[in-house]
């Protein structure tokens, strides 16, 4: 595993184009890498948290935010996110042992995080994330929707070799 935080790019970019569009009373970001969406979300939010498994290299997120090492929002209390975002390593593979980049079996990590996700965001909150187009989108719906949430496509962008895809996941009004 490195010990090196993930360095935004142009996924991170991507986004943090998204998440410009919310806000609220509080926002977790799960693997923040850098801490770079930190600053933009704390803009918007009253409280911005951040987890990775390692702690971010930029210090600019300690003004206005908050920083927790751990996997996902493992140690964090369930249901209390307005909104909860996410870029998670979702390349196949694990070959060089890089989890900021590599996420295991197909689908492994995007997986791993949205369940987290869904775990941390409240009622009335969605889950924003970033996944390549090698990513099984309808596997990722079937999950949502087994726990109430409606999937759509926020922003879709070309980026060297592959294209990078943010979705919204919003809890299906009971109407």
């Amino acid at each position: 595993m490195s010990g090196e935080p993930y360095i935004a790019s142009e996924d991170s970019a991507l986004l943090r184009g998204a998440l410009a569009a919310y806000s609220g009373d509080s926002c977790l970001e799960i693997g923040a890498g850098n801490g770079g969406n930190l600053l933009e979300l704390a803009k918007r939010f009253r409280t911005v948290v951040g987890t990775d498994l390692v702690r971010p290299s930029m210090t600019d997120w300690r003004r206005d935010t908050n920083f927790v090492l751990t996997d996902r929002a493992a140690c964090l209390r369930g249901s209390c996110f307005d909104l909860v975002a996410f870029n998670p390593p979702y390349l196949d593979g694990d070959e060089t042992g890089d989890v900021a980049v590599e996420g295991g079996r197909p689908l492994e990590a995007p997986k791993a995080f949205l369940s987290e996700a869904f775990r941390a965001v409240n009622s009335g909150g969605k889950v924003v994330f970033l996944v390549n187009d090698g990513t099984d989108v309808e596997e990722l719906r079937a999950a949502c929707e087994e726990r109430g949430f409606a999937l759509r496509l926020l922003d879709s962008r070309r980026i060297f070799f592959e294209v990078l895809s943010v979705y919204e996941a919003a809890k299906r009004s009971e109407g």
